[in-house]
């Protein structure tokens, strides 16, 4: 009964004994009475894909694999939005930009001779300087970008000393230069993204803003305007080649062109810029040029980096003169509701509508759960722009869905398997043509750019060990499951690629690939569970490949993290199905997220153990099928040992050990009970193996002052322990966990004093304590040949004095349990201990 943890033969060590148990004994590939038992054996080795996992192992695998937020309580999204459905933007004043998702505002006014600008009201501008807020210098202090750093280039970077009217040294102070460290009054930092802009804008007349979309950076180029002194403004069509934008400008006015274009075809050059500025000193007027953040500028020319304020700063300028009903603006800001919004990145007129609702909070016309809703809210409104825009090509929205798919993986992982999500989307929208991936198209940050993500550098594990990673995920954490959602229930014309899709992404040998196919689903199938049982979750549970069936398993475990109804009952009806594949799909996913339900999943394993006789007799199967029972038992014991609760810790895990106790008597449960025990005492809390394991790691912490449930919990333990020794089917395996033990003692003062106390409560016969003896004196290092400290240590902590005489037949009860076997017996027993 050699758990998959035991990688070391134990045959050579002295004092084992080959197990005979059910364990050794390898499932045959013919099928048994009922026709299923034994064939899961020959499903998983006609597969070629090696040896299975073990079910503690496919736990750990699960929940590093998948997204943070799966197993968040933030995870479980509520109805719609708020107030029913909304697009685009309505009610109250937004201030920054009010396009999300990189997406901008064409001009289709006819042929070259029609207007290419329009008037901006000056009113319009006078209320965005309102709220507007300047955000401070950054710490490292933005600069002006681009190879030309001698302030010689048409954008001023630094310090101005020269008026740029009169050419007059001494004129800087009456030029108001924003970046002087003595000028005082004005709303900016010295050195702030606005100072330095502004520095530019009034030396050369032209200044160019770079910035993503939602960062309020045309509110920003219109505030750069008003303080150069503009009153006037007019809207450049950024649909105009940068070398026509001169001939656009007009006298006395500030212009601005929002969302100007910027690629390796249509860079802004130096001449373009050195154009512009000379037409606008000859007109008297200014121009701010709106970028990307990735903006392409050749020569001498350099861009400001915007940077948004703090979203508590935007808050803050929003509420200073609204009516509060008594609330402070601090005692808004620490609300929970509040604290849950701005903890992330937001796009500016996001924060702004935020503010709106938490004045309606403080009125009392908005509720407490309309409140927290609204990041539920902000994540559905710019989901649904991206869908419904024209702009977001298939190409984009393909990206967008791989992004939720992968949302905190790799990029190149995700720009990879996006792609073949296009080509699945191509095929229906557009079956006559094939799908044409630009091969080179958009640059990665531009795309994670349009999609409000970040790129971040982390290490990823894999078998070999961490590897430093480019991931990408989405600002605000709510993005990926709301658009997984949308797209299931709002798009359902994409539900044969998206399901297509999905099932490859199941049989990809890459573990992080099977399992974000499995988180996808489980949010599918928290939105929408008949369809997501029928076309996914069903179809991979039958398949005879132990992947689709994982990712069965993996699906239903995070769904029901998610709060998808049912979970528990179709795990259940599976549990004891007559199809062996939806038996181990059910106990597999006991292991994964039965320590949610424990009492009920214990219930349910016991129930598919009694159900192997129910279904006519032993068959060469058996032993395979009570082999991953008992895993999953042991996992989702081990995981509910982990939990501390106001009763101690492991007060679930002792009503679940000790509930084994009565199972551990006889038949088919007692053959469970063992195995449960002996998988038990394998995993530890290092994912390689090393560490302390984590069976006797809550023994240690359990309390035992007496009467409590750490005394109940290490009672039971100690009792299954001598079940497993005393038993010939297992305890080679438990003696050869005792000795892995020991062994992960030797660095652990914290485990050889768990030890110290454990081996007492197991030497309750003499032929318990002969036995522990010489495990103990003949335990040997690795590969010094030399007996183990530890080991030394244990072994004379065992020898105080001899614990009473007991049968070996009632080694496996309660100590205080009467003996009555005869003293015959007793000694043959001991005759039986290795000598």
């Amino acid at each position: 009964m050699n758990a998959p943890h035991e990688h070391q033969a134990v045959a050579h060590e002295p004092g084992t004994t080959p197990s005979a148990g059910p364990a050794q004994h390898l499932p045959g590939p013919h099928d048994g009475p009922n026709g299923d038992t034994g064939t899961e054996a020959a499903d998983q080795l006609s597969d070629g894909e090696g040896e299975e996992e073990h079910a503690w192992d496919s736990r750990r695998d699960l929940y590093r694999h998948s997204p943070g937020i799966m197993v968040g309580r933030s995870a479980h999204l509520g109805g719609s939005l708020v107030g029913g459905d909304q697009h685009g933007v309505s009610g109250g004043q937004v201030t920054g930009d009010v396009i999300l998702g990189g997406s901008k505002v064409e001009y289709h006014l006819g042929g070259d001779t029609e207007e290419r600008s329009g008037e901006i009201p000056a009113a319009e501008v006078e209320s965005l300087a309102r709220y507007f807020v300047h955000p401070p210098r950054a710490e490292h202090g933005p600069t002006a970008q681009g190879p030309d750093t001698t302030g010689t280039g048409p954008v001023a970077r630094g310090p101005v000393t020269e008026d740029t009217r009169t050419g007059d040294p001494t004129d800087a102070a009456r030029t108001g230069d924003p970046t002087d460290p003595a000028r005082t009054g004005e709303p900016w930092e010295p050195g702030s993204p606005f100072a330095l802009a502004l520095a530019g804008l009034r030396r050369h007349r032209v200044a160019v803003l770079s910035g993503p979309a939602t960062t309020g950076r045309r509110a920003a180029a219109l505030m750069l305007l008003r303080a150069a002194g503009a009153t006037t403004y007019r809207a450049l069509d950024p649909a105009l080649s940068p070398g026509r934008l001169a001939g656009e400008l007009r006298e006395r006015c500030g212009h601005v062109v929002a969302d100007f274009a910027t690629s390796a075809e249509r860079p802004l050059r130096e001449h373009h810029l050195r154009a512009l500025s000379e037409r606008l000193h000859a007109t008297d007027s200014h121009l701010v040029i709106v970028v990307g953040p990735h903006p392409v500028v050749h020569g001498g020319v350099g861009h400001v980096p915007w940077q948004p304020p703090e979203p508590s700063l935007v808050i803050r300028e929003r509420l200073k003169d609204e009516d509060l009903a008594g609330w402070s603006v601090d005692d808004l800001l620490l609300l929970p509701e509040v604290q849950a919004v701005l903890g992330h990145r937001r796009p500016v007129a996001e924060t702004a509508r935020f503010a709106e609702r938490i004045a309606g909070y403080a009125r009392g016309t908005v509720s407490s759960a309309e409140l927290g809703a609204f990041g539920h809210y902000a994540a559905e409104r710019q989901v649904r722009e991206w869908f419904d825009s024209a702009e977001q090509t298939l190409h984009d929205k393909a990206f967008l869905i791989a992004l939720a798919t992968f949302d905190e993986a790799p990029y190149p992982l995700t720009a990879e398997l996006s792609d073949v999500l296009y080509g699945l989307l191509q095929r229906i929208e557009n079956p006559g043509e094939p799908a044409r991936i630009p091969v080179f198209g958009t640059s990665s940050a531009q795309r994670v750019e349009h999609a409000l993500a970040d790129r971040y550098q982390e290490a990823e594990e894999t078998e070999w060990g961490p590897v430093l990673q480019t991931k990408v995920q989405f600002r605000d954490p709510l993005t990926a499951i709301t658009l997984l959602r949308e797209v299931w229930a709002g798009h359902p014309s994409a539900r044969p690629a998206l399901v297509a899709w999905l099932r490859r992404l199941a049989d990809d040998p890459r573990p992080v690939v099977r399992t974000r196919a499995a988180s996808t689903a489980a949010v599918l199938a928290e939105t929408d569970l008949p369809s997501t049982m029928a076309l996914l979750i069903r179809p991979w549970a039958a398949q005879r490949r132990l992947r689709a069936r994982m990712a069965a398993a993996n699906a239903l475990a995070l769904a029901h993290h998610l709060g998808a109804p049912h979970i528990p009952r179709i795990l259940g009806e599976w549990c004891t199905a007559p199809d062996h594949r939806l038996r181990w799909t059910a106990v597999r996913t006991y292991a994964l997220v039965g320590d949610a339900f424990p009492r009920e999943a214990v219930d349910a394993l016991t129930s598919a153990v009694r159900g192997l006789e129910a279904r006519g007799g032993p068959a060469r199967g058996w032993p395979q099928e009570l082999d991953d029972l008992a895993q999953s038992a042991a996992a989702l014991m081990l995981a509910a040992g982990q939990e501390t609760t106001e009763r101690g810790v492991g007060a679930a895990a002792a009503e679940l050990w000790s509930g084994f106790q009565t199972l551990a008597r006889a038949g088919t449960t007692r053959d469970f009970v063992l195995r449960t025990m002996v998988h038990a005492s394998g995993p530890t809390d290092d994912a390689a193996g090393n560490g302390r394991p984590l069976l006797l790691d809550l023994f240690a912490r359990a309390d035992p002052t007496p009467g409590t449930t750490g005394a109940l919990l290490r009672h039971a333990l100690a009792v299954l322990w001598r079940s497993v020794l005393n038993d010939p089917t297992s305890s080679a395996s438990g003696l050869a966990a005792l000795r892995r033990w020991v062994r992960a003692a030797e660095d652990d003062r914290g485990a050889e004093s768990a030890l110290r106390e454990l081996l007492p409560l197991l030497a309750v016969s003499v032929e318990d304590h002969r036995r522990l003896v010489y495990l103990l004196e003949n335990l040997r290092g690795e590969p010094d040949p030399t007996p183990l400290a530890v080991a030394l240590r244990l072994r004379h902590a065992l020898s105080a004095p001899r614990p009473p005489e007991a049968p070996s037949h009632l080694a496996g009860l309660p100590p205080d349990t009467p003996s009555t076997l005869p003293r015959a017996a007793q000694g043959a027993a001991a005759s039986q201990v290795p000598s």
